[in-house]
This record gives C-alpha cells, structure tokens and sequence, in this order.
C-alpha cells in the first residue's frame, strides 16, 4: 500500500496523471440567423467561409433582421452573406449608418431589413464587398443636356435629406433634365428641380406633367419649358409633384 502511494505520488510530480487536456473543437464555418422580432426564427448553420456557400432556411419568414455569427476560426474576417428574396432578389438591409445588399459579421450585431422580407435562401461568398457609401446605387444623378450646343453636365447628390449642388462644369443652358434614382436609395420617388440664375424654380415637362419638381420614375428625361442656364439643383425627400 506504501509502494502504490509512492509511485502514485510520482506519477501526479511527472504529470502522468494531469487532468485530461481539453481540446476546443474547429470551426471555420459561418451560421446566418433570421428573425422577425418575435418567435420566428432560423438558422442556416454550417456554411462554408472559404468558398461560395448556399443554404435554405427551414421557414422563409417574413424576416426584419439577419445577423451573420462566424466561426472562431474563419480567416476571412470580413467574409460576407446575402439574403434572396422569393424571386432571386438580394434584400437590402441597414445597421446604423451602413446600407447594403451583403451582410458582415464585424461583431456589429444584427441588421435589419428595411422591410419585413421573405428569405428564400442565403448566400455566403468570400468575393463580396461592402457597398462604397458614395456608390451610385445609393446616390441621386441629375443629368441635363443640350443638344443644339452639345453641353452636358452630370451631377451627384446624396440620398436621404436635402441636398443643394451648382451643375458639375457647366451653367448651361440646358434643354433637358433627367433624374437617375440609385437602385438602393430606399425613397424611389425622390425629387429634384432646377433653379435659373435668379434662383426661380424652373418649369419642366414630361408627357403630361408641367412641374416644378421632377421624379425619375424610370421615364426618361424631362424638358425645360424654356431653355435656360442652370444655377443650382436641389433635391429633397420630402418634394412632391406640383402638377401645374
């Protein structure tokens, strides 16, 4: 008995007997997480991070968020997925100043759909990028054109609040004024108008409509009633059509 006490004692000084090493499991995988703020829920777990992955939650909603929680041992940090629509769509989504159609985990939380959306199914692929902030998917163009002097002039505003600019490079006179509505601006009717060099509001006309405002509307450019120099353009979400 003293003999298996001394060669106990020996084997714990030599580490043999050491508590058994505990070992964390590997994971380089990527799980997405739906919800819709309430009970409902779903998960697609186990996605690749080092390769083009898809996945089908087992309910497809409606969802309000998304989150993407990476593996503890994913390299690709800033690995990104995507949520489709019942038609193939990617769903665009927010979180805090970000808006975007590709979600990153960044430890941020969740993001939240700008509305609530069916998820038919998930996509995770490392070559997605962040949308640039000054894209312009998420921007206003304001395009006016001259074709008797062959003058253009192209202008970007940001999306969101009001917005006042000079045309880019040229006063004009134009003849023509087109709005281009970035895909992703969440305000598809948004709406400008054009003031001459007093600062009145230029009339404009497109089909039908004479206003003081104009849209985009996927409809083309609209027409100066008269010609005229451009001094400044101004685009406001909360502009309506004046239909004069």
């Amino acid at each position: 008995m003293y003999a298996n006490t001394i060669v106990l004692a020996l084997l714990a000084a030599t580490g043999t007997l050491a508590a058994p090493h505990s070992r964390r499991s590997y994971d380089n995988t990527v799980t997405v997480i739906l919800c819709d703020g309430g009970e409902t829920g779903a998960q697609v777990s186990g996605l690749s991070s080092t390769e083009r992955a898809m996945g089908t939650p087992a309910t497809s909603g409606p969802f309000t968020t998304i989150e993407i929680s990476l593996g503890a041992d994913v390299a690709n940090k800033d690995l990104r997925c995507q949520a489709l629509d019942n038609y193939g769509n990617a769903i665009v989504g927010v979180r805090g100043a970000n808006v975007d159609t590709t979600f990153s985990d960044a430890d941020k939380g969740a993001w939240t759909f700008r509305q609530a959306a069916y998820v038919s199914e998930v996509v995770c692929d490392p070559t997605f990028v962040k949308i640039d902030p000054n894209s312009d998917e998420l921007s206003l163009r304001v395009i006016l054109q001259s074709l008797s002097t062959d003058t253009g002039s192209q202008t970007v505003l940001p999306a969101g609040s009001s917005a006042t600019s000079t045309p880019a490079g040229s006063f004009g006179p134009y003849e023509t004024v087109e709005l281009s509505v970035g895909s992703l601006v969440e305000k598809q009717d948004y709406r400008c108008k054009i003031l001459d060099m007093a600062g009145a509001p230029l009339i404009v006309l497109r089909g039908e409509n004479r206003d003081i405002t104009f849209s985009d509307a996927d409809k083309g450019a609209w027409t100066l009633e008269t010609p005229s120099e451009v001094h400044s353009i101004v685009c406001d979400p909360s502009f309506v059509a004046q239909k004069l």
